[in-house]
């Protein structure tokens, strides 16, 4: 199965690449130049699709289909955590308290305040009847006999709040705190993978692709480090909204779970799209030679036309796929480009097209 590494290791590689060809024999367009030929020799390649019409290939991370971060509602200084990484938990346990004193000292200050409020609504419902005060008055008493009770009420709550209790069956997956560390309101303490939501296997996938895929589309994963065995899945979930930093779709694939599988673990998948992946949607595939200029996920490329004369052309990548640079913009699907010798073309030039050595 392929390996698709991400955008970023583009200009490394081409960094490397260019190091490279500095201590090897000089290329064709090389020794054209030095010769003092007109045009420089080229190597030219089509581009192509990167994967063929209806398989996409991606990788992800094997997850729990909910995983949920657990926090206290107030900050404090944690008494204990319960639990550690990897165990197994029951709804209705308890796995991490705060330090209660200071909690308890607002509840009883609470309700002191609540005793006070009603006191004092009393007296003056009493000099309310014998005319002594206005209404506006036993208005004010009643006003602030209510607020004292609602804050008696959110007190109450918060301190409730104080331990965290498991609301369903599941795994600890990460422990982020400890007994005697202060924490702030809504910090990460557990991490809880829901045991009966099940492990998927989640990767990103183009908008392109995602428009082919449905639900039960097949796929085949191999899980790393378990490359012996090509696991048999089905998309069960496809994000309504792409991520905000990528412009990706999250795409979820529901496997047979035999024991081995862990939450963390990196996996392959190809999956085979309901509706084909033309030549003009998904990325294309051309030779990490063919990149000059690379910058991040950008870079160029020359174009041949019919009369091989070179055009140079900026275009978008999205990463390394099997040493090749995956096109996501600015080609198509059959165009000829220099594959070799690009560095010694200019825009515009015409170029002497030789047979790959």
């Amino acid at each position: 199965m392929a390996t698709r590494t991400n955008a970023g290791a583009i200009a490394l590689l081409m960094s490397g690449l260019l190091a490279a060809c500095g201590g090897s024999k000089p290329d064709a367009a090389e020794a054209a130049i030095k010769a003092g030929k007109a045009s420089p020799v080229v190597v030219a390649s089509e581009v192509a699709p990167a994967a063929p019409d209806g398989l996409i290939l991606t990788t992800g991370k094997i997850v729990y289909d909910r995983e949920t971060v657990l926090a206290f509602k107030t900050g404090g200084v944690v008494a204990g955590v319960l639990v550690d990484e990897g165990d197994l938990i029951k709804a209705g346990q308890p796995l991490a308290r705060l330090n209660m004193t200071e909690l308890s000292a607002g509840l009883a200050q609470a309700e002191a305040g609540v005793a006070n409020a009603d006191a004092q609504y009393e007296r003056t419902r009493a000099l309310f009847e014998k005319g002594h005060v206005a209404q506006a008055r036993l208005d004010d008493a009643a006003l602030a006999r209510d607020q004292a009770r609602a804050n008696l009420d959110a007190v109450s709550f918060n301190r409730n709040q104080g331990v965290i209790v498991a609301s369903t069956d599941g795994v600890v997956l990460r422990r982020f705190a400890d007994g005697g560390q202060t924490v702030a309101p809504g910090a990460a303490i557990l991490q809880i993978g829901e045991m009966k939501s099940g492990l998927v296997l989640r990767v990103p996938v183009s908008a392109a692709e995602a428009a082919t895929l449905k639900s039960g589309d097949v796929a085949e994963v191999t899980i790393r480090g378990l490359e012996d065995t090509v696991r048999k899945g089905s998309v069960v979930r496809i994000a309504a909204k792409s991520d905000e930093a990528t412009g990706n779709f999250e795409v979820d694939i529901k496997l047979d779970d035999d024991g081995a599988l862990r939450s963390g673990m990196v996996a392959e998948a190809e999956i085979t799209a309901t509706a084909p992946v033309g030549a003009n949607e998904g990325p294309l595939r051309i030779p990490s030679l063919a990149l000059i200029d690379a910058r991040a996920d950008q870079g160029y490329v020359y174009v041949l036309d019919d009369k091989n004369i070179a055009h140079r052309r900026a275009i978008a990548t999205s990463g390394i796929e099997s040493g090749d640079v995956l096109v996501v913009s600015g080609l198509k699907s059959g165009e000829r480009i220099v594959a070799e010798g690009a560095a010694y073309v200019r825009d515009g030039e015409a170029v002497t097209v030789a047979d790959r050595r």
